[in-house]
């Protein structure tokens, strides 16, 4: 009979003794599971946001789950009062910077804007009341509201271009100005 022997790979041991084995590869934390935590010990927190560091050196903020989920819990524990000083990362090897920049910007901007569209008050009444059937309703059918409308509204109030106009700006800079710099 051959025993064989099992061995962790974050550990140069022969063979484990028992209890948690571990392989080398652990749960990915989130962000925002973070902040109201850290928010329950300290007055303000320092929050820098960027997408995770891939192959081809992206830090480019995407309007992807966690940075909506992040927008959310800084609307949620009301960090817009000041609490939560927001930094972005706009790096990118790879693409142009000034528009790694206003798309992380816009994104940004768009997961906040979505975060305050959210019935916040609502929602806490509700998780606080135990009230998990329709605190479960109320949060799907916020998913299919009209978010478009409103970002496309609130560019207009702010003097800034609207989804699809602001890249053709970015395009001629880089061609009357980045260009010409090196």
């Amino acid at each position: 009979m051959n025993i064989r022997t099992v061995r962790s790979f974050d550990q140069k041991v022969d063979s484990l003794s028992g209890g948690i084995q571990t392989t080398g590869n652990y749960p990915t934390e989130v962000v925002s599971d973070k902040i109201p935590a850290l928010l329950a010990f300290f007055p303000e927190i320092a929050l820098h946001v960027t997408r995770p560091i891939r192959w081809d050196s992206d830090h480019v903020v995407l309007l992807d789950d966690e940075t909506k989920e992040i927008c959310k819990e800084i609307v949620r524990c009301a960090g817009l009062d000041g609490s939560v000083k927001i930094a972005l990362d706009y790096f990118d090897a790879s693409i142009n910077r000034v528009s790694a920049w206003t798309v992380g910007l816009r994104n940004t901007q768009k997961a906040l804007l979505m975060a305050l569209l959210n019935p916040t008050d609502k929602l806490t009444k509700l998780q606080n009341e135990n009230n998990w059937t329709e605190l479960m309703v109320l949060g799907e059918e916020l998913k299919t509201l009209p978010f478009g409308d409103v970002w496309a509204e609130y560019c207009k109030e702010c003097g800034a271009p609207l989804d699809g106009e602001w890249f053709d700006t970015v395009k001629q800079y880089e061609k009357e100005i980045q260009s010409k710099r090196g």
